[in-house]
Formats: structure tokens, sequence, C-alpha cells
């Protein structure tokens, strides 16, 4: 009998010290995982209106720290994932305010072309390009709470050609896009980049330079003014379903940038490196973003211009592995092979 209690005496002894244990690490965890909060909260000058939204921020940070560890173990190093300024956010908050809500997608031809493209595509490519070393490509923008990576992606692939072709690297306006297009494309709430360039065509639409028509990524009233005379005027373009052509998206990026549509929901804690294991699937695409780049070698990858600001990945910048259409990448192309200045 006096065994007996003496088991139980050390068994609960044993249980209070592993209690006790668990309570002190639960605290130092806390206390560290605050720590970061409030360094993420300083270097994002992030604030917060009382002290219940606080909180819920605090509690979402720390679900971000769980999937930042998860997304690491399973990546085992393929691609560098952190802490960004979206990490207050939970996935379906990242969606509704960054991604874009009307799904993108290619006609089921698979190629749409609204005029013969003359440009010869072959296999040959260069082992890398990079068209910001041309003077061709815009700076980085940051489209905030508004869903404009639609209007955003074709307005820097205008904005490319139109250098390319005439020598001059001028900032065309996104917000007469988002006031003014119309139909399925819906401002801030969202659009498409091949129906964008529709309109844009076969309206033989004048795309207005930045000083015209201010961008301040906000639903407003399309005011285009008949004295703005400096502009620029798609002539022709292609959209291509290139899944599993991948040679073919790089051909073309010989030539110059592309807009694609593709999956972001991984970018929510991108912070460098080349992303891969991204689901390519059509129904995943959900951003658009401009392909300015790529670099062959043992770790090959695109270099793609995100919309986010230059907090986010490198200097606003993400590189996706090329192979296995990562993130749906080759899903839909759009390429604009022409454009006339005004």
């Amino acid at each position: 009998m006096l065994a007996v209690t003496n088991v139980l005496k050390a068994s609960l002894l044993v249980t209070c010290v592993v209690l006790i244990l668990f309570f002190i690490m639960s605290i130092k965890q806390f206390n560290r995982d605050q720590e970061k909060f409030e360094k993420f909260i300083k270097k994002y000058n992030k604030s917060y209106v009382n002290g219940t939204e606080h909180g819920i921020r605090f509690k979402q940070f720390k679900e971000s720290l769980k999937t930042i560890q998860l997304l690491r173990q399973s990546c085992n190093g393929c691609t560098n994932y952190g802490i960004t300024e979206f990490s207050d956010l939970s996935p379906d908050e990242f969606t509704k305010i960054y991604l874009n809500s009307i799904t993108l997608r290619t006609p089921l031809t698979g190629t749409f072309s609204m005029a013969r493209s003359k440009r010869s595509i072959t296999t040959a490519t260069l082992s890398s390009i990079d068209w910001r070393d041309k003077n061709v490509v815009t700076p980085v923008r940051n489209q905030k709470n508004c869903g404009a990576c639609w209007a955003i992606s074709v307005i820097e692939l205008i904005e490319s050609v139109y250098a390319i072709k005439t020598g001059s690297l001028q900032t065309f306006s996104v917000q007469e896009m988002l006031d003014c297009s119309g139909g399925i494309n819906q401002g801030c709430t969202g659009g498409s980049s091949v129906f964008l360039l529709l309109w844009l065509m076969e309206n033989n639409i004048t795309v207005f330079r930045e000083e015209n028509y201010p961008t301040v990524y906000k639903d407003q009233m399309c005011t285009l003014d008949k004295t703005f005379d400096k502009g620029v005027k798609v002539k022709s373009f292609l959209t291509l379903n290139l899944m599993d052509r991948e040679d073919l998206l790089l051909s073309y990026l010989s030539k110059s940038p592309v807009s694609v549509a593709l999956n972001a929901l991984p970018w929510q804690f991108y912070v460098g490196g080349v992303l891969s294991q991204c689901d390519n699937s059509m129904t995943s695409l959900n951003h658009a973003a401009e392909i300015i780049g790529y670099k062959l070698g043992e770790n090959p990858y695109y270099i793609l211009k995100n919309s986010w600001g230059t907090n986010f990945g490198n200097d606003g910048y993400i590189y996706v592995a090329i192979g296995n259409n990562e993130c749906g990448i080759g899903w839909e192309v759009d390429v604009v092979t022409n454009v006339v200045s005004l």
C-alpha cells in the first residue's frame, strides 16, 4: 500500500513538474512571439484602432508564424519564407484584399489573338535576360487595398513594349483602366487582363500618361479630358495558353516582357529565393503580374514584377521556378505585339 502511495506521489510530482515546465515554455514562447510582433509593427508602420484589434492581429500573427514554419518544413529550403507585411492577415483576408476576385481565364481554344503576330518564335533562347537592364521597366507599383493587378499588369506591359519600340520609358495611367474599362472589369473589385486588352483594341482607346490621369487606387468615375494629347494605343496582342510549353514562353520573353495570370496565394510569406511547389491548376489563378526576365542554369527562374510595393520579396520582385508551370504561370500569357504612340 505504501509503495502504491509513493508511486502516486511520484506521478503527481512529475505531472506538476511537466505542467510547470510547459507553463514556463508557453510564457517564453508568448514573449518571443510578442517581441516579433512589436518588431513587425515597427518595421511595417502598422497601427491598430484599439486594443481589441491589436489582440486580433497578434493572434493572426501567431498563426502566420506557424504557417511559415510549416512552409519551411514542407519546402525544405527551396524557397525563403518569413514574416512579411501581410503576416497579420488570415489567408482569407489576404485573398480578399490583394488577390483578384474575378477568375482570370484564357479562352478554351488555347490561343486567342486579336491580330496575327509577325514575331518568329523558336525554342532558341538566351541564357538569361533582365529587361530592367535595358531601361524598359517602370518602378514597382503598390496597389494597396485595391484589386488592381489586372490593370497594372497590362499597363506595365504596354509601358515596356512602348519603351522597346520608341526608346522612351513612360509611365501610363492605371487609374484610367480602373475607371473606364467597365464590363467584366470592376475597378478595385477585380477584372481581367484579357478583356482589358480587348476593350483597348476594339474601342481604339488611348491610354494616357500618368500625369494626365493620376492613379489613386480607388474606385471613381471615368473623367477623360479631351485636352489629353499624349498617350499610346494597343494595335495588336496575343493571349496564349502555354501550359506545358514554357520553352515558347521563354522565347517570347527574349523579345519583350509579358503579362501572366497566376496563383499568388503562397506569396503571402515569400521573402526571397526561388518559389516552387506552387499550385499550378487553372482554377487557382487569382493574380496578374509582368514577367520581365528569366535566368537559366542549375536553378532556373522567371523574374516577376509584382504590384505590392518594394517591401515585398526582392525589392518588389519575385523569382518563380521555371518548369512544372509553377503557380499556373503558363495558363494565360498576354503579349502586346504592337503599340502606336500619339
